[in-house]
């Protein structure tokens, strides 16, 4: 059975030292604030060790179709090499009501660019589902054997009449490299993602961490809200009994 990682995201060094303090096992780098981080980044690095914790990291919020968009994705898994993550979230984008033919070739081939450049470093490029469905994903999983899925499970709320993250867990379950773990009480659109603290929502999260519990590998999930709110949503799924403390 494999194991659950717990972490939280952070951007500086009091981001680190809140995590290593209150038990978490890794910190995701929030690479949308890299001018921040580069500020602190060998003390952060330090810190991390001193703690025990690992890194993964969130590439920027931005398309990999759109070329100012690339480029500073790029600039941020060249820059992540730094830290050693173990894998770096980006949002593909492939529902296919959002693309065409000629724009998913063009993902492919930047996200493969992307992967290879990270896998230099021992780094895996992990896709984020959105508003995609399981199905849309598998073109791109089938094209880049190195690159992983990271299952958002308040995305998988929405757009949908139940929780989508099963879907990606029974159809890609040796390509989860990753989770982002956050409540919300669904909705109609990609906006209505209100990264609530569990438990203030209505996700039932109890069959999704067991089946993410019952996978082969070791499975990293972050907390996506303030780390003070991903603290008491680490001590819920605790009182819960949905993880062990």
């Amino acid at each position: 059975m494999g194991k659950l990682k717990f972490g939280g995201q952070a951007a500086s060094l009091d981001g680190i030292g809140f995590l290593a303090d209150h038990g978490f096992d890794f910190a995701d780098l929030n690479l949308n604030e890299i001018d921040k981080i580069r500020r602190e980044d060998r003390q952060m690095i330090k810190a991390a060790a001193a703690g025990g914790l690992f890194f993964t990291a969130h590439g920027p919020d931005l398309r990999v179709d759109d070329p100012e968009g690339l480029a500073r994705i790029e600039r941020a898994v060249k820059y992540a090499a730094l830290f050693k993550p173990r894998t770096i979230t980006i949002h593909p984008i492939l529902a296919p009501w959002a693309n065409t033919l000629e724009k998913i070739e063009v993902k492919l081939r930047e996200i493969g660019r992307l992967s290879d450049m990270a896998t230099t470093y021992g780094a895996r490029i992990a896709c984020e589902n959105t508003a995609e469905d399981a199905p849309d994903m598998k073109q791109l999983l089938d094209t880049l054997p190195d690159v992983m899925l990271t299952v958002d499970i308040g995305h998988s709320e929405l757009l949908a009449d139940r929780n989508k993250s099963l879907d990606f867990i029974k159809a890609y379950p040796g390509r989860i490299g990753h989770v982002h773990i956050h409540d919300n009480v669904g909705g109609d659109t990609y906006h209505e993602d209100l990264h609530l603290p569990l438990g203030e929502g209505r996700i039932d999260f109890a069959p999704i961490l067991a089946a993410l519990a019952a996978l082969e590998q070791e499975i990293t999930l972050t907390f996506e809200m303030p780390r003070q709110k991903a603290y008491e949503s680490l001590l819920w799924l605790r009182e819960q009994g949905m993880v062990q403390g």
